[in-house]
């Protein structure tokens, strides 16, 4: 079924922004009064140039394609500084980070110490510039976020503000205004462990399949 609105001239975005989803009424939903995102996190920005990468410097970088349903994949190997050929971001363990281009691929992850496993700790974390990387604003583990961006009702969101037909991709005013629902703020502390706990337990047994399959390679 055809979805429609009518839209006062006066009501349209700053430019005069004539793109159709822009006004897509199922986004009407992010017109909350109560708390959203940006009362919780706060949308970081901190980049990191080509011009400004040594050889000696090392990376592990993520692409958008390396998060996935909360969880960073395993198996990515720290670069020197000369492979780094665009911008990058960079981020931290504690943060979640969530792709704006194609959200339906449920590009989200939060950012696990574990990712660091086996790796010296002078290796930066960096990720691509689609992802929008969030940390906490008052401190407290915002693990919890993961599961909120991937659930249904936000996707669907997500999935109505998108913009461009090539590269479909929301931006971050989207996301700011994603409404917390009240009963998620109240059980915030308990799904956040419950959050840690499983991405640990998934980048143990990322680690045991891993050690699996070099010794299945040694018997020859």
């Amino acid at each position: 079924m055809a979805i429609s609105s009518v839209i006062d001239i006066s009501k349209l975005d700053k430019g005069y922004v004539l793109a159709p989803e822009r006004y897509d009424p199922r986004r009407g939903r992010l017109n909350s009064s109560g708390p959203c995102l940006s009362d919780f996190v706060n949308v970081l920005r901190d980049q990191v140039n080509p011009s400004g990468c040594r050889s000696a410097d090392r990376f592990l970088v993520l692409d958008t394609g390396d998060a996935h349903n909360g969880v960073v994949k395993p198996n990515k190997v720290p670069v020197d500084g000369s492979s780094i050929k665009s911008a990058k971001k960079r981020i931290q363990p504690a943060q979640v980070v969530i792709s704006r281009l194609r959200p339906y691929l449920r590009q989200v992850a939060w950012i696990d110490p574990g990712l660091r496993d086996g790796k010296s700790q002078n290796v930066e974390l960096l990720c691509s510039t689609e992802f929008f990387v969030l940390g906490s604003a008052d401190g407290n583990s915002i693990a919890f976020l993961a599961p909120f961006l991937l659930s249904p009702h936000i996707q669907s969101i997500l999935a109505a503000s998108q913009e461009g037909g090539h590269h479909p991709r929301f931006n971050e005013r989207t996301l700011r205004s994603l409404p917390i629902p009240k009963q998620l703020i109240e059980r915030r502390s308990a799904l956040s462990e419950q959050v840690e706990r499983a991405v640990n337990k998934a980048r143990e047994a990322y680690r045991i399949i891993q050690e699996s399959v070099v010794a299945a390679s040694e018997l020859r």
